[in-house]
Formats: structure tokens, sequence, C-alpha cells
């Protein structure tokens, strides 16, 4: 059985509060720690593949967590990062529908599986977590939505300036000998996916972004951002 009130235990977890169960009942929450499995996992490891039916749902503690879809011509597609706070597979196991996606481990993790039986009987005792599903999943389209409109009209330097800030707030710190400092935690094809264009306009791109002085890139898998304000005028010119 597990710690009620130890480190692991989802009544003193502090990514809870990001999540779909903050505001269960202690009895609740001593349910769902009863029954989770905890998980460490490594980067390359597989929650679950796509096309799978649905166990459960699967949050994410610590690390990142990719959602990659396969195309028509068999390529893998990366659509979403899985931060930690974010509960991984909840659509299909409320809709009763196989995974859409598969789901990879991008860093080292921890991950904690919960049953569908358990989150179903959550949701029966507790309405208010099926109402935050149903909130997270509107939220989930609506963002989707705007994804969409923003591929169709903001250009693709100011798409993956977006992007860059996004891990910049997540990975980053600032050095002062050098500037904003932060990880890529994707591949460069990756990265192409999330701002939605080629590989090789990205490779463009971030050289353009060089040469403008707006970010630097150490390698593939680190960034420098000299002066943010600049950053911030050219997504704003952009849009």
């Amino acid at each position: 059985m597990a710690d009620e009130h130890g480190p692991n235990s989802c009544v003193t977890c502090p990514r809870r509060q990001l999540t779909e169960w903050r505001n269960l009942e202690l009895e609740h929450l001593e349910l769902v720690n009863r029954h989770k499995h905890d998980r460490m996992l490594k980067p390359g490891e597989i929650l679950f593949n796509q096309g799978d039916e649905s166990e459960g749902i699967y949050c994410i503690k610590e690390g990142l967590v990719g959602e990659r879809r396969l195309d028509a011509e068999g390529h893998s597609i990366l659509v979403r990062l899985s931060h930690p706070g974010t509960t991984v597979g909840y659509q299909e196991l409320l809709s009763k529908r196989p995974f859409r996606n598969s789901a990879e481990v991008l860093q080292d993790s921890h991950v904690c599986f919960i049953n569908k039986s358990i989150v179903q009987q959550l949701i029966e005792n507790s309405p208010s977590v099926g109402q935050r599903f149903l909130r997270r999943s509107l939220k989930d389209a609506q963002d989707l939505e705007d994804s969409f409109i923003e591929v169709q009209t903001i250009g693709v330097k100011a798409r993956l300036l977006h992007v860059l800030m996004i891990f910049y707030e997540r990975y980053g710190h600032l050095d002062p000998e050098v500037g904003h400092v932060f990880d890529i935690p994707v591949a460069r094809r990756d990265l192409a996916a999330l701002v939605g264009a080629a590989p090789e306009t990205i490779s463009r791109t971030t050289r353009q972004l060089e040469e403008d002085g707006l970010v630097q890139f150490r390698g593939v898998r680190q960034a420098i951002i000299p002066n943010l304000d600049l950053v911030f005028e050219e997504i704003g010119t952009d849009i």
C-alpha cells in the first residue's frame, strides 16, 4: 500500500493543484493514492500506442511526454507536449475510444497511472472531477482552433519565437554573462511539427534569427536570447 502522506502521495503532491484532482476530498485522494502506479521512465519509453484501448489515465508529475501521430504516409508527427501537472489520455477514457496518438517519454519522467475503474468511481462520487475534465476538453479544442488560425495568419518566424519562448519559460534561466539560456527539449524535426512548418523552413528561420541577433543556438538542443525585449517586438510586428 502506498504511503498516503509520504513524498509520493497524491495528498501532498505539489503538482495536484495543476490537475483536475486539485479539489478532491481527502477520502477520494486516498483512494487514488492507494491504487495509482508510480513509474519512473526514461526517454524513448512508451506510455501507450496509437490505436490502443484506454486502460486509464496518466498524470505527469515530473519530466516531459510527447504525443505523436502517424500520418497517412507512416511518418510520426509530434502533435503535443505534456509537462508536469498534465493529465494524459483522459479524452479517450471518457469517450471510450482508442488512443488517437502514441505517448513517448522525452525526458526522464515520473508518471502516475490511474486505472479507468478508479477514474470512473471518482467521477461518479465527485461530479466536479467530470466537470473539470469537460472544461479541460473544451480548452484543448479551443487551443487547437487557435493553433490552426495561427498557422494560417502568423509567419513562421513569429510562430517559432512563440515556441522558443514557451521553452524558455519552462527550461530557461538568466545568465548575466550571455543572456537568457534555455534548453530545447525536442529534436529539430519535432520542433518543426510544433511550429507547423517543414524542417528545412525551420533551418532557414533559425539562421535568420541568428543573423537578426534575436536568438543564438548552441547545437540543436540549447539556445540563448540576448534581449527579450527585441523578441517581444519581433513577435508583435509579425502578428
